[in-house]
């Protein structure tokens, strides 16, 4: 699948050119964008591209390079040719022309030169102004001109180390500052749990450890990415990524943990209901066991969210330093009739009512969200 052979044509395994118009008509229809895979830096090596031989990076004695040695399958495009960079951004504005799309999620971004990137955005918003490119790297400099939103990679290392037990949770706040600090301010990074490189959320993370994962992407700042089978706990037995096999999500699944889709629903319209959790500053709260619990909060000028995400399978009971007015927990009730499923009342437990932080509890690998009004 990133060894393309026609950078014009769709693979019949797809459908046709029609069945991909009318995939994006209908997803507009719906207030969808769709954005495509565009693997710019490297081809097949039975691509049509090869009849042009100076397209492609060559060795002393002519012979054509892969772009590294592990990637043996595919031929390395020659950026220093102007009549390569033509071919490639004509290419990128046709798929925009004829079908449509809202813009491109650009694979190995780093490997290409970035003012390819910035010249050919240039182009490509001519066709369409509100164009959205995703640069599949953690490169601070792509966040300048070229790309609207990159991947937050040492983020989702972060998150890994975390479940897992070899740091403690305070480190997902110490690697969130300092991807702050080197990414240039208001930049969008793409935060993740599941990632179609890595074996899958629940075959590293376990059910438990994978939810407490979705709640942070959920609700920290940034794009949270939900990947194809996520929402529905899908894993291949070995839980290895699905990059060069056909692996359909096992849908029955649904049936065994009903409340996993529900889950995503209710989450996804708690972030449309709420301005702060889209758009919102985000501040990092102080707590009684930074070791094991996550505490932080969204803020823009109408309210203020808290989040706590207990990352451990042990109970919490503990304080959390969000003073001010009273909070009103609303927390999606997944045992709850969906349109309702927000509590929208403050729940107790024996210590204090839960709507006075700072004083808090969690179930292992719990969560909860609480919302105080600004105005």
């Amino acid at each position: 699948p990133y060894a393309v052979r026609d950078y014009y044509a769709v693979n019949p395994d797809y459908g046709t050119k029609e069945d991909f118009r009318r995939l994006v008509t209908e997803a507009h229809r719906r207030g969808l964008k769709v954005i495509i895979d565009i693997v710019a830096n490297h081809t097949a090596w039975d691509s049509v591209m090869m009849q042009t031989p100076e397209f492609y990076t060559r060795d002393a004695a002519g012979q054509v390079l892969p772009p590294d040695p592990g990637w043996a399958d595919v031929a390395d495009l020659n950026y220093d040719n102007p009549a390569l960079r033509r071919y490639m951004t004509e290419m990128m504005k046709y798929w925009l022309r004829e079908f449509d799309l809202d813009g491109f999620r650009c694979d190995v971004s780093w490997m290409v030169p970035l003012d390819f990137w910035e010249t050919t955005r240039v182009e490509l918003e001519r066709i369409k102004p509100d164009i959205i490119m995703l640069s599949e790297s953690n490169e601070p400099e792509h966040m300048l001109k070229g790309f609207d939103l990159n991947y937050a990679w040492p983020f989702f290392h972060a998150i890994n180390e975390v479940v897992w037990g070899q740091q403690p949770v305070s480190h997902l706040r110490r690697t969130w500052e300092q991807e702050r600090a080197r990414n240039p301010r208001g930049a969008l990074r793409l935060h993740f749990s599941d990632n179609h490189d890595e074996r899958r959320a629940i075959a590293r993370l376990g059910e438990r450890g994978a939810l407490a994962a979705s709640v942070l992407t959920l609700t920290m700042d940034g794009v949270p990415l939900i990947y194809n089978g996520l929402e529905v706990g899908d894993s291949v037995e070995s839980g290895e990524p699905a990059l060069f096999e056909r692996f359909p999500i096992f849908w029955p699944i649904v049936r065994r943990s009903p409340d996993r889709p529900r889950f995503y629903r209710q989450m996804l319209a708690l972030r449309r209901t709420h301005a702060s959790l889209r758009r919102g500053e985000m501040f990092w709260l102080k707590n009684s066991d930074e070791a094991r619990i996550a505490t932080f909060a969204r803020r823009d000028g109408e309210e203020e969210l808290v989040v706590a995400i207990n990352f451990s399978n042990t109970p919490f009971h503990g304080t959390v330093e969000a003073g001010g007015a009273p909070f009103v927990e609303i927390t999606p009730d997944l045992s709850a009739p969906e349109a309702s499923a927000p509590r929208q009342t403050p729940r107790t437990n024996a210590a204090a009512p839960a709507s006075a932080l700072p004083v808090l509890s969690l179930d292992p690998w719990g969560y909860r969200i609480f919302r105080r009004a600004l105005r």
